[in-house]
């Protein structure tokens, strides 16, 4: 078993609003603490489950 101790006190990392020198490549996300270039990507994702989720939603919109 592998135990990790966590400073919950440690200020997290800042990150820039935009990464000029990011990797958008799908095998390199992560949700934290990332070198993305904090872009959403929405057309090519990680889990291909997601896209038919995405479209599905995208087209269930209604703007009233």
């Amino acid at each position: 078993m592998v135990v990790s101790t966590v400073n919950p006190t440690a200020p997290m990392p800042v990150t820039p609003i935009f990464n000029p020198t990011g990797n958008d490549s799908v095998e390199n996300r992560t949700i934290w603490f990332g070198n993305t270039t904090n872009l959403m990507q929405l057309n090519d994702v990680r889990y291909n489950w997601a896209v038919g989720l995405y479209q599905q939603m995208r087209e269930n919109f209604w703007i009233k």
